[in-house]
């Protein structure tokens, strides 16, 4: 205690000792409302993942066919003509009267006269002969192929939402999603193949469109060159396919349509 404690009389100290004890308490309680408040931020924060869809393109070994070849023995029946000679040995006796000339005395006496048939007959040999042969082989060739995909990435949009839109009524993306996908059904999107998830982001385009306070009060002819421009800088080739939908929903938020 120090000398001016001692000369402050015990209710003078008592009124001291509660304005302390009432400063700590209100110190405490902005202390515990400033963690509340930190705690109630932290349980509105709200993470938007930003997705992107990314082209990985391989090669694998497809099976397309082949050829087999297989050989297997054939018997084929076969005829030819052979010119054969046969010797037939032919005994004539004729009745002869005539005199014994001296120079045939010689025969005259025993002896064995023989005349053999000799016959020719077929003799068949057969000799194995290469008349073809059949070569196969595999010849590997390249070609290159392209590959045309359709990458889907999302798009984020944060506007501000002043107090007066809040108190009008200001209708968000989504309280249009049901006319936009009637204007996708009902256009030629559907007919030639186009997928809603495909238009989708052209309908957004236009919405920010719409919904952006640089663009208000413009009418259409005005801003199509830039809107045409940004969104070619996201999507090449693609403002002439899409701009019929960003046109549509540019008319229906900013009341065109």
């Amino acid at each position: 205690m120090n000398h001016t404690d001692r000369s402050m009389s015990p209710s003078q100290r008592a009124q001291q000792l509660s304005k302390s004890q009432q400063t700590t308490r209100t110190a405490t309680e902005k202390t515990t409302k400033t963690e509340e408040l930190r705690a109630d931020v932290l349980q509105e924060q709200v993470a938007v993942p930003v997705i992107e869809e990314e082209l990985q393109v391989g090669k694998r070994e497809v099976n397309r066919g082949g050829v087999r070849v297989s050989s297997r023995l054939v018997e084929q029946p076969v005829q030819e003509s052979v010119m054969l000679r046969e010797e037939h040995v032919h005994v004539e006796r004729h009745p002869v009267d005539r005199p014994l000339q001296p120079a045939a005395l010689d025969t005259f006496q025993s002896g064995t006269v023989e005349l053999v048939e000799t016959d020719e007959e077929a003799v068949v040999a057969k000799k194995a002969r290469v008349i073809e042969e059949v070569v196969v082989s595999k010849a590997v060739t390249q070609r290159a192929e392209q590959i045309r995909e359709t990458l889907r990435h999302t798009e984020v949009h944060v506007e501000p939402i002043s107090a007066v839109e809040r108190t009008n009524g200001a209708r968000g993306y989504e309280q249009y999603d049901a006319d936009f996908r009637k204007h996708y059904e009902a256009g030629p999107y559907s007919t030639h193949g186009y997928a809603y998830d495909q238009v989708a982001p052209a309908y957004l385009f236009g919405y920010q469109l719409g919904t952006s306070q640089n663009f208000k009060g413009h009418d259409w002819t005005s801003i199509e060159p830039e809107a045409g421009k940004a969104w070619e800088e996201r999507n090449p080739g693609t403002w002439e396919h899409m701009k019929a939908a960003v046109r549509h929903a540019w008319d229906k938020v900013s009341g065109k349509a």
